[in-house]
């Protein structure tokens, strides 16, 4: 059962304050609910009014990397098999496997089975004649995110923070993102920019993944807003213009040295539940 409660996740503190785009601006949201998993448990069934998250160490025991191999497609191993064997083959099928896995749980079939495809811009999807389920898979440096829903569909995104200079983070935001997200950072105090960028820049993308578009072609189309210690909010979209008033962003998380955030193409009040994926698998 998700319960509220603020929580200590990764090194975080969160008591679920993002909220939808408009409520934000109004204040009338109350929090969400957040939850912890125990890192023994199996995640209960989930409901429709609920978001299952989990996070995974990409670099388990190598008897547990070659189990997950077995769940793997043929074009999936094959892939695998090109792959760095000590630096990116771990960690691919870790992603894949855990991603079957979990699927095959929420679906109450052989992960296996699962027809696995992407859209024309890579997100994930099931394919075949799978039932329905939303999902999104981020991952970056030691660290995987999923996120699974019944009816709402996301996209999460987790990045590594690797320090840089405030000019390079300003170069960077000049030439990727939206006008109004460059001069909001460059009226921030210098010591401020680097966290900032990284905040906005998780935002970004798991706004675009929630829809499956490109990223390259949409950075600049949208604004969210970069402070990292205000909740998550979508602040204007000539893309799509509806999804200011129907679509909620996130901040989530994460472990330390690294940035998470989910969006949600919905208003709906959903319980987020976190999940930590066993130390010993």
């Amino acid at each position: 059962m998700c319960v509220r409660r603020h929580l200590l996740f990764g090194g975080v503190v969160t008591g679920g304050e993002s909220t939808s785009a408009r409520d934000a601006a109004e204040g009338r949201t109350e929090p969400h609910q957040d939850t912890r998993g125990p890192a023994s448990a199996w995640p209960p069934p989930l409901p429709d009014h609920a978001v299952h998250l989990w996070q995974r160490t990409l670099r388990p025991a190598p008897a547990r990397v070659e189990a997950l191999y077995t769940l793997l497609s043929t074009t999936e191993r094959q892939r695998a098999d090109r792959l760095h064997p000590d630096r990116d083959r771990p960690a691919f099928i870790t992603v894949r496997g855990t991603l079957r896995t979990l699927l095959g749980h929420y679906l109450a079939q052989p992960p296996a089975s699962l027809q696995l495809g992407c859209n024309g811009n890579g997100k994930p999807e099931l394919t075949g004649h799978t039932p329905s389920l939303c999902f999104n898979v981020t991952h970056s440096g030691q660290w995987g995110l999923y996120a699974f829903s019944r009816t709402t569909p996301l996209g999460i995104d987790l990045e590594q923070i690797r320090p840089a200079t405030p000019a390079y983070r300003l170069r960077l935001a000049h030439r990727f993102l939206a006008e109004a997200e460059y001069v909001a950072l460059r009226q921030l105090p210098v010591e401020q920019i680097d966290a900032a960028f990284i905040a906005c820049w998780t935002r970004k993308e798991a706004y675009i993944k929630c829809h499956g578009a490109s990223i390259a072609r949409l950075l600049a189309r949208f604004v969210v807003n970069v402070d990292p210690a205000q909740p998550a909010r979508l602040l204007a979209t000539a893309w799509r213009p509806a999804d200011v008033t129907r679509c909620q962003l996130h901040d989530l998380p994460a472990p330390p040295g690294y940035r998470a955030a989910l969006a949600l193409a919905s208003t709906d009040r959903l319980a987020l539940c976190h999940y930590h994926w066993p130390a010993e698998e």
